[in-house]
Order: structure tokens, then sequence, then C-alpha cells
């Protein structure tokens, strides 16, 4: 069926802020082309549908609104309601965040695209409208609808709960756990396979003379017996291996086992029908709800991965963390961008699990063929490029078994002719694209070298022209540590000289950077290299992490960092609480003045609660790696703040103040420590120095001092750690370990008598001190100021990127000046600004920071960055909320005005002053919160500048499309500033930083001007 593109039809989606460019059409009446590859389920449909849509709106280059073309056309019968209803669903099963559209002369009705039963709700979007206008930006940043973020994993949950189901009743009938993977397995294989027609009545006397249709291929024991051997015989012997090879008679007794209940659950996945009854699961979707010949191969694949990863004990001993499929595709996607003749490339994942790499791969070389020769690849290309271009290596068979299934289940899913299934047949995978990475000497499971043994991998040396993937991080037991410094090492010394190679020692006892020196020998001369590694890498400033960096930044020519540490805890990767980084090479050594793209990636609660998240390539910041070996806390700072952070943290360091661990411990001889340990499990020893101590152990109890009166006396005979008693003698100041998001709630606590504490707290003790009370009063005023806690956020390793709580080794590592450095004035203040604290006084913490901000040189300006930056960066929920929110009325008139006052100068040299307004956030009444907020800039003489509609529509959508933070568009009048509706971005720091870009790039205020 040919699209039919009515000027009706362009208009309504015009309304919408949609380009031409973002929309791709389905012709059905032309062959698919390489840019529809993600839809050929839907261009190319194998089975007649009774509606399909007639095209897709991408944004950021993510399928978001399939719609239907009902302009010029009458559809409002209740036969079509359904088809709607049924298109609806088949969508859903794609497991995205979708929506699907009903494009109308003059409007667009919108609803999400899920497998839920529930009322499409149709929303109608009228041209003109406030609603219409901001719609694509809104749809792109998760806030057109908070229903669509209720369906975005939904297919995923529910697949996954139906295959947990068959599973649990299986292994309650004995049948190993193994084996019911495989068979699940095969079931799943089966029903994609028949849903996408590829199996048809025409197969069945191949597979048993009995079998009438597909839905009866696991009936029973002979059936599943004669379907999974027909499946061995048909693709090859490299699926799912069963115990017995799957004899006949292991299909019997799996039969006998569970009274042949075994068969009803295979059945359900095969036949598309209701789970079990009276299953202890009371899903909200069976079977029946979806349909494989719209599920996409990397869905199932994950689905499956997930599954596994619960029921197999190999695949959990080996595996640490999956890679989502949207983070691959973004590593996969810039990793292709310009690479020298992509059709042709080979490709390693040296570390590939189940394949979620290789999976991407293979579609973006099938694409590239595609495109290079102008003919759509055929199934002997497919296997020329499954079985040549494709590499992969593991430590587990399980992993393995499933990144073959996925490789199959693409090949077929890209197949122009996936028919008859005889003509199917592959290779088998094994030594030709993926390879088990175990010696015959190593243990059967559990953590080996790999693919970083020599042995194992010396074949493949400079043998790829992208090496890419998701190593593991993760420090495994034994001696891997050194055996990981010496593959590093023996590395170094042929990239460089003996001498460097002996001088580096592998940090952290992980396996990341080892994958990424070994890359360098797997990849061609040039070749690319694209790994997923541990923050740690850019945020350890200790001297063996720092030197490991400096060498790969010297001696491989990394081009990029996209920064991921804010996206941990986030449904972006669920369960991953590490910060992690994107890194890009060449495989070359670069150049002396050599710089490198970083790009962090902000939280932004809309998207990552959808598993979403954005990268603007216009923040991008070059880095020049030489400069920061000197500076090695640079990295955290970049990870975290902007160039007005890291000026202030400057003027910190210019004091030369010393840390306050050697102001405390070597300068005054006094003591610090951490409380008590208890750990029951551990070896104990006496506590006897500790009895009759108060006793604290809550970080509660007290805000800021200790009434050792309302506290009990330590008893315990024995403890893991009790410490030393000189630990608890007072004056103390005990800092909490978590002290929380609020200062007002107390970070450190003083205490004028002797006492226990326990781990929750870091205690300073300055008995004996000349000034003992002064000290501890003084050091609990740093503990509550802005200063100090901005100064870790900058420069501490894993603060505000892994960890909420806080190192004693922080707060050490930060300067302070020493007490008997202050004059008489400034020690006076301290001591009324202490009692000020001890009364509860929140007044207080405006002075203090105001106090260490005149010791430190800081004037009003940095105050303000600090303020700014503890206000949007700490990793704490309602921090996080605040970024992510628009800013209030106030804020937002605030940032206009600053950034007027600050253009002020550049006007008035020529004569002139400024304008800069704010357009309402709401174009009309009826409008949501936009995505972006836009700036009008002019000269004040001129009449007052405004834009129509159009222009509106046109700045923030090319706003959206390119996924930038900002944008400024030069108009007649001035000029037009787009900017992320986020409050991160509307802080009176960055209106400083707007205004200072805006200044630099002079055609702009020229042309205001």
């Amino acid at each position: 069926m040919a699209v039919s593109l009515s000027t009706e039809f362009w208009s309504s989606l015009d309304a919408l802020g949609v380009q031409r460019e973002q929309v791709r059409l389905f012709d059905r009446s032309r062959q698919a082309s390489p840019d529809q590859i993600e839809y050929l389920d839907l261009v190319e449909p194998r089975a007649d549908k009774p509606l399909l849509p007639d095209g897709v709106i991408e944004v950021h280059g993510q399928p978001r609104l399939f719609f239907v073309n009902e302009c010029g056309a009458f559809r409002g019968s209740e036969s079509h309601s359904s088809d709607l209803e049924t298109l609806r669903k088949v969508l859903g099963c794609r497991g995205e965040r979708i929506f699907l559209a009903r494009v109308r002369p003059g409007s667009v009705h919108v609803t999400p695209a899920t497998l839920a039963d529930v009322s499409p709700g149709w929303q109608e979007f009228r041209a003109g409208t406030g609603a219409a206008d901001t719609f694509l930006s809104r749809l792109a940043f998760g806030l057109h609808s908070e229903a669509d973020s209720q369906h975005v994993n939904y297919a995923f949950n529910e697949m996954f709960e139906l295959l947990n189901q068959a599973a649990d009743e299986l292994v309650g009938h004995m049948i190993d756990p193994v084996d019911v993977l495989s068979l699940v397995g095969r079931a799943l294989f089966f029903r994609f396979l028949a849903d996408r027609q590829i199996v048809t009545a025409d197969d069945l006397p191949d597979i048993h003379e009995g079998l009438a249709d597909t839905t009866r291929a696991f009936a029973n024991a002979e059936m599943a017996w004669a379907t999974s051997r027909w499946l061995d015989k048909t693709f090859n012997g490299d699926l799912l291996p069963l115990t017995e090879r799957g004899s006949r008679n292991f299909f019997l007794e799996i039969g006998t086992k569970s009274n042949n209940a075994a068969f009803h659950h295979l059945s359900a996945i095969a036949r598309a029908d209701a789970a079990a009854a009276g299953s202890a699961y009371q899903l909200r979707l069976q079977w029946d709800g979806f349909d494989f010949a719209h599920v996409p191969v990397g869905l199932l694949s994950q689905v499956y991965e997930a599954f596994c990863h619960k029921w197999d004990p190999s695949a959990r001993s080996t595996s640490v963390h999956y890679t989502p499929r949207h983070l691959a595709s973004a590593m996969v996607d810039e990793a292709f961008d310009g690479l020298p003749h992509p059709a042709a490339a080979r490709v390693l994942d040296p570390a590939c699990g189940a394949g979620v790499f290789l999976v991407l791969t293979l579609r973006r070389l099938y694409r590239a063929r595609w495109e290079r020769d102008g003919v759509r690849p055929n199934t002997k290309v497919i296997r020329q490029l499954l079985e040549t271009q494709v590499v992969g290596f593991d430590i587990s068979e399980s992993a393995l078994r499933l990144a073959a299934l996925s490789l199959y289940l693409t090949a077929i899913e890209l197949d122009p002719k996936p028919v008859p299934p005889r003509g199917l047949r592959f290779q088998e995978l094994r030594k030709r694209s993926l390879f088990l990475m175990r010696l015959k000497t190593d243990p059967d499971t559990g953590p080996v070298l790999g693919s970083l043994n020599p042995q194992l991998s010396a074949g493949f040396y400079h043998a790829f022209d992208l090496v890419i993937g998701n190593p593991p991080w993760t420090k495994p037991k034994g001696n891997f540590p050194a055996l990981f410094t010496q593959v590093s090492q023996d590395i170094i010394a042929r990239r460089a000289d003996a001498i460097r190679a002996k001088k580096y020692q592998n940090p952290a006892g992980a396996p990341d950077l080892p994958f990424v020196w070994k890359a360098s020998e797997w990849a061609k001369p040039n070749g690319r290299i694209a790994l997923i590694i541990h923050g740690r890498f850019v945020m350890e400033q200790t001297a063996v992490p720092s030197r490991a960096r400096e060498a790969i930044l010297q001696l491989i020519e990394v081009n990029g960092i996209i920064n991921g540490s804010n996206l941990s805890d986030t449904d972006v990767w669920p369960k991953m609480n590490q910060p992690f980084l994107m890194l890009f090479a060449q495989n070359r050594v670069p150049a002396p003045d050599h710089r490198l793209q970083w790009i962090s990636i902000n939280y932004d609660l809309e998207l990552n609660r959808r598993g979403e998240f954005r990268i603007d390539a216009e923040q991008a910041e070059p880095v020049a790696p030489a400069a920061t070996f000197a500076e090695s806390w640079l990295w955290k700072a970049l990870a975290v703040g902007t160039s007005l952070d890291i000026a202030v943290v400057r003027k910190i360091k210019a004091k030369s103040a010393p840390t306050l661990s050697h102001y405390w411990e070597q300068t005054l001889g006094l003591i610090s420590c951490n409380g008590y340990q208890i750990k029951e499990s551990q070896k104990q020893l006496s506590a006897s120095a500790l009895h009759g101590l108060p006793d604290l152990c809550s970080t509660t109890q007290f805000r800021f001092e200790i009434d050792a009166d309302q506290l009990d006396p330590f008893i315990r005979p024995k403890a893991f750690r009790p410490r030393k008693r000189e630990v608890y003698r007072a004056p103390l100041v005990l800092i909490k370990e978590s002290p929380g998001e609020s200062r007002e709630s107390g970070w450190a606590l003083l205490s004028f008598n002797d006492v226990a504490y326990d781990q929750s707290f870091y205690g300073y003790s300055a008995a004996g001190a000349k000034d003992g009370e002064m000290l501890v009063r003084y050091l609990q005023l740093f503990a509550h100021s802005a200063i100090w806690q901005h100064y870790a956020l900058l420069t501490a390793t894993k603060i505000g990127s892994e960890r909420r709580t806080i190192y004693k080794q922080v707060f050490d590592n930060c300067p302070l000046l020493p007490y008997d450095q202050l004059n008489a004035q400034q020690q006076r203040r301290v001591a009324t600004l202490s009692k000020q604290l001890l009364k509860e006084d929140r007044r207080v913490f405006t002075h203090i920071d105001r106090f260490f901000a005149s010791l430190y040189d800081l004037d009003r300006l940095d105050c303000e960055v600090i303020r700014d930056t503890l206000s949007v960066v700490p990793p704490y929920k309602a921090v996080r909320l605040r970024a992510s929110r628009p800013p209030r009325a106030a804020e937002a008139d605030r940032f206009r005005n600053r950034v007027e006052s600050l253009l002020s100068p550049f006007f008035r040299a020529v004569g002139t002053e400024p304008r800069v307004s704010l357009l309402p956030a709401n174009q009309t009444d009826d409008a949501p919160i936009p995505a972006y907020r836009i700036l009008l800039i002019s000269r004040r003489s001129r009449s007052k500048f405004t834009i129509d509609p159009a222009l509106w529509r046109q700045i923030t959508n090319l706003a959206t499309e390119s996924g930038a933070t900002r944008i400024t568009y030069t108009a007649d009048n001035g000029f037009v500033v787009a900017l992320l509706n986020q409050y991160r971005f509307w802080t009176p720091s960055r209106a400083r930083l707007l205004a200072a870009t805006l200044a630099r790039e002079e055609h702009l205020t020229g042309k205001a001007c």
C-alpha cells in the first residue's frame, strides 16, 4: 500500500513541530530501504495484518510516534477502532517508550503503545494550540504523559515473569534448571519462527508425521522430542544443548517427572496460550498477548538473558553487569560513526556475555553492507557477516549459548527470504565467531584470566577494526590482581619500554583496565576501541590509579569519554550503583598536544525513570590529558561541576593550607580515628578499656552537642575493633559518616566528656591540646560549612558519583587553615559562631559560610557558585528532583535579570543597553510546561523584540532534535536562546556562564547591539 501524502497530512504533523527529516514513511508498495532496518516487521510483514502504521517519527534517532494517516479517509467505524487497538498492542510488543497517532486534518490523536489492557485514552492535539506547539519536545524529554512511564518496561517485565512461572513449575518437578533454560529457550525460538511465518503447515511433516499444526509442537513427549530434534537438524547442534542431547528418553523422563505438566508450560509458550491454571502467579498478561512477529530480537534476547542470569549458577558466577540495550546501542552508534569501510569491518567483543554488542554490531554491519552494495543482503551474505566479521570471547559456556541464540535470531530477523527453514542452516558458531576463553587446566566455572591470557588470544592480535564491549569491573578472588598487573606491564613494555612498564600497577585489582590494554593489541593499528569501564579510571587520585590513568592517556589516543556516573542508581541501568564511563579511543600513540572530548550525562528525572538518558554533544568539553597529570582532581571536577567550580577549588588550593589530617595528627600531634566496630562474625578483642564510657551509637539522638547523661554506659566485653582508649577522650568532635542532605540536622557533634562512639562516626580528639576546646569548636564549624562540602564534591573520588557516605579520608584531605594562624578577631568569631550553632540557631549557617569564605579569600560570586552547585549536584533525592524540575517563576526571572546585567557592559560599549526578555512558560493557557524556555536578547532602544509562533516552534524543535541543553538563534532584531527547562541550567552561576558565552560569540552580541 502506497502512503498518501496530502497537504493536510503534512500540515497536521507540522503543527506538532515535526520536521520532514524526522519522518520515516512505510511505503509497502516498494522494497524496504537500509534506514528502515529497525522496522522491517512493519514494512515487510510476513503475515496479513488488519492495520499497520503508515510511518514513524523519530526523535534523537529513536522511534517515538508511529502514525496512521487518516487524512482524506473516513475511518470512524467500529472495526477500525478494533484494528487500532490491535495495532497499539502490536507496537507495544516492541518494549519501547512509543506512541501511536492518528493523523487527521488539523489535529493529531495520540495514545501510548502498550500491551497493557487499558483504555486507549486518545489525546487530541489541535493545530495552533500550546499543547501542540510543545508536544514533540515534551515527548522527547519524557514530559508528555505520566502514563507513558508505566508502560516502558511492561513487555519485558511480563515476559520475564511468564518465563519465571514456567521455570518455577518445571524445576518444582525436579527437572534440572539448566535443562529448563534450554527447554524454555527452544519453545521461545519455535514460537518466534511460527509467528514470523518461517515455520508453516508445509514444514510440519518434516517435524513429525502426526503434527497437525504448530500449536501442537510441544504437546507431549513425542512431539516435543520431534520438534527439538528438528530444530537441531535444521539450524545445527549449537542451539541450547539438552541432557542426553535431547533424546526421546529424555523427553519421556521429564514427562514422567512432571506428570506431563512440563509440556503444558512449553505448549503455553509455543501456541500463544494462557499459563497453567491455578498458578501462584497472577499476571496481567499471558503468552497470547505477545505477537513474536513484532517482538524485537533485542528485547527477546534481553528477557531471556535476565531469565538465565537468575536460574543458571554458572552465569551468576562469571557475569558481572549485563549491559542494557540502549546503552550498548549508543556505544555501537558512536563507535561506527565515521568508521572507515564499515561494511567490511571486523569487530570483537572480548567479554561478550549474552551478546548484546554482537547483535547490535551484526545489525550495523548488515545495514552498512546494504548501503554500500545497494542491494539488501541475502542469506549467504548474512552468514558471511556472522561467520567472518563478528567475534565474541567469554569465559561462560552458558553466556556463549545465549550469544549464539541471539545471533541466530537476529540473522533470521534480517533475512529477506527466511523460508524454507532448511535454507537457514547455520554453521556452528563456536570457534568461528564465539570462543570459550578457558584453558583445559582452568576450572569449569568461576573467574579465570580468560581472554586476557596470552595463550588464548595470541591468534587475534591486530585483527579487528573495532574492539567494543563491557568488560568486567569487579575484583575477582584469587591471585588475579597480580596477573592483571603482569598482563598490563607486558603490553606496556611492547608498546613503550620496560622501564615505564615496571612502574605500572593495576588499580583496584579489577580487570577493566587490562582489557583496555589488551584491546590495543586486538585492534588493528589506528583501529577503534570502545569500552564501558568503571568510573574509577578518572575519579581515583591516589598514586597507583593516577599512574595507570596517565599511562593509558599517554600511550593510547583516547578521543572521547562519556561520563555516566550521574546515572548510577537509576533505571537507565537497573541495579547498577557504580559510576561508569564510555571510553572511545584510536589505537595509536597520541600527539603531545592531543585533546579528548569529555561529556558528562546529567541526571534527568523524567528520562532516567523511563530508562533513557540524553547526551548533549554540544556540551562536549575539550580536555588536554597532559594538563590533568598535575591536577588529577580535575577529572572529578569536570564530572560534577563547571569552570566556575574549578576556579573556586583552585582559589582554595592557592592558600596552601595543610590537609586536616596533616594538621591534626602531625602538626598538633592529636588523634583521629573511626569509631569501634562490633561485627559479631569476626574475631573479637577485649573492649574492657571502654567499659563505663557513655556509649553513642545513634546519629539521630543529638544534633550538635552530646549530652553524656542521656547515654547508657558501654558494657560489651568484646568488639571486633574496640580502638584505643585515647580515641574517646574529650574534647571531641564526631563527624557523621552519613551526614544526610541537610546540615540543619547536624553533620558533626561536640562532646566535652569522654564518650565511646561506634563506626557511624569519625572522631577527632583534642585531649591535651593547648586550645583543645576551641580546636574542636573550629573543626565542627568547618564540618558544617558549604566550603568543605563543595571542595569534597569537586575533588573526592566517590562523593557524588558513587557513595552518599563520607569517608574519613575525604574529610582528612580537605585543606584547613590552622587555628593558631587565625587572628584574635577571627578566633573570637569562632567562639561566637560555635555558641550560636549549639543553640541550634539556623541563621548561623550563612555566617559560617561567610567566615570560612573570608579565610580562603573567596568572594561573593565564589560563594554563589558553591551554593548553586550544592543545590543541584549532590546525589540526594531531593537535590536531584530540584535540579531536574523547571525553575520557579522567581528563579527564572532572577536568571533573566542576571544575564541582562552581565551583558550591559558589552552593549554600553556601542552606546546602548540590553533588553533580555523571558517568554512565558506557556504560550497559551492550555499548554503544559515546555521542555525549553526562551530568552529574547536585543537593544533596549528598539521596539520590544517578539517572535511569532512559527519561529518559536522552529527554535524549540531544533533544540529538541539536537538534544542540546542550549541553542542560540540569530534573528533580525537580536537573538534567541532556547534553554532546557531544568533548574540546574537556571542558577545564577549558569547565568554568568551563559553571558560569558554570548559575549565571546561576537557576531551574536554585534547583531543584538
